[in-house]
This record gives structure tokens, sequence and C-alpha cells, in this order.
């Protein structure tokens, strides 16, 4: 009887750590086979916050208590782009967390917005293509956070 129930519970452990998991899919009602340009953005400094001030010449001091600081390795953020670059979603993001949606794009020569509105959610990507960063926003006041420091606004002429 020992042997019966000793292989029984060999038989159940080999066929659960052979069973494969769900896939899961970031994007649920997207259709991933519209997005034909595949663009890569490298990121290589991460905004960051501190409270107190910090005497570093790594870091780009940017106001606020905000800095730029370079990141370990430098890496890369791959987005896709429709045939006509009005929508993209974003594909791998390393050092910039946030959601995986189809996002609306704005973009010119400084910088790439992709963002994403409907009625409960506010929430995108920004990223300056001069000091080559980029961060995740949940609201306007975190995009606005990002777009007050003078250090972005340098050198931006008006498009007309």
């Amino acid at each position: 009887m020992k042997r019966f129930i000793l292989s029984l519970v060999f038989m159940l452990v080999a066929s659960f750590s052979f069973a494969q998991a769900p896939v899961y899919t970031y994007f649920k009602n997207v259709n991933l086979n519209k997005y034909e340009v595949i663009d890569s953005l490298p990121i290589e400094r991460v905004m960051i916050h501190f409270n107190k001030e910090i005497d570093d010449e790594r870091l780009i001091y940017l106001g606020d208590g905000d800095y730029l600081a370079p990141v370990p390795h430098t890496d890369k953020m791959i987005i896709g782009y429709n045939s006509d670059k009005s929508k993209a979603i974003v594909i791998y993001n390393s050092y910039c967390f946030g959601r995986h949606l189809e996002f609306n794009i704005d973009d010119n020569v400084r910088r790439t917005v992709l963002w994403f509105k409907d009625k409960n959610i506010y929430c995108g990507y920004i990223y300056d293509k001069m000091y080559k960063v980029c961060k995740y926003f949940e609201s306007k006041k975190e995009f606005n956070r990002f777009e007050r420091h003078n250090l972005f606004n340098r050198n931006l002429k008006p498009v007309f």
C-alpha cells in the first residue's frame, strides 16, 4: 500500500510540475498585427526625487528635490507604432514601469509623449530626446511636474 500511495504522489508531483501556466497577455483588447513600425528609444537617465539636497557630480539637479541620475546600464524602451503613427503600444520598458495600453502620440523635436485618457484613467509616458530620460505619469499633476523643469524647456522653439 505504501508503494502505491508513494507512486501516486510522485505521479501527481510530476504532472503538476510539467503543467503549463496560463499565458498572461498585457494587451487584452488590442490587435497587435496593426503595429508595424517598431522603434527603440535609449534610456540613459532616470528622474528621482530626494527630500534633501544631494551633492554628486553625476546627478543633474532639476529643482524641488528632483534629480536626473544615470542608469547602471543603458537600456531601451521599445515602442510599436501603427502605420500612420497615431497610436502606439509600449512593448518593453525596463526603468519606467507603467500600464500596457494603446496610447495616443504627441511627438515633436524635443520629446515624445504617449498618453491615454478615458473616464477613469489619465496616464502615459513622456520621453525627453535630449537627456534620454523617460517618466511614467498617472495624472496631469505628474505630467506637469516633469514639464515645469527649466532644464527640459531650454532651447525649445515653438512650432507653428
